[in-house]
């Protein structure tokens, strides 16, 4: 446990000056690096979030420069699905947020929206389900 503390201290540290951009506001790790089960060859996955939609390029060149690794995989939480919101919650690692409150504010409504759509992704699970029978492949 000791060592997953140190990478994700690592790694937060690493990236504090991408944090401290502007538009940020808040960084999460999540994936492998956050819940320990890296290895060596695992990428470093990382949700961002702006007030509004954000330009991954220049981030992604800002995050690869400070990690020195070019296994940077990062998420604009703004466009992302209600599931990924949903996980980043339940197994990241919050480091940066802009203002207190910040990330259980984003935390409170991501479940809520995951909630929300439930009935969304169980019909389209269904349909997947159906079609898959009725061609013989389930």
């Amino acid at each position: 446990m000791g060592e997953n503390t140190d990478a994700v201290g690592e790694i937060s540290e690493r990236l504090r000056p991408l944090s401290q951009r502007a538009e940020l506001q808040l960084v999460i790790l999540f994936g492998s690096q956050a819940s320990g089960e890296a290895r060596s060859e695992s990428d470093i996955d990382l949700a961002i979030l702006g007030e509004g939609p954000l330009d991954l390029t220049p981030l992604t060149a800002e995050a690869i420069r400070l990690l020195k690794t070019s296994r940077v995989d990062l998420v604009d939480l703004y466009r992302a699905s209600p599931l990924l919101k949903r996980e980043v919650v339940r197994k990241g690692k919050l480091l940066y947020e802009k203002r207190p409150g910040a990330y259980l504010d984003f935390s409170s409504l991501a479940v809520r929206r995951y909630i929300d759509t439930q009935k969304l992704r169980d019909a389209r699970k269904d349909a997947i389900e159906r079609f898959l029978e009725q061609r013989g492949l389930a």
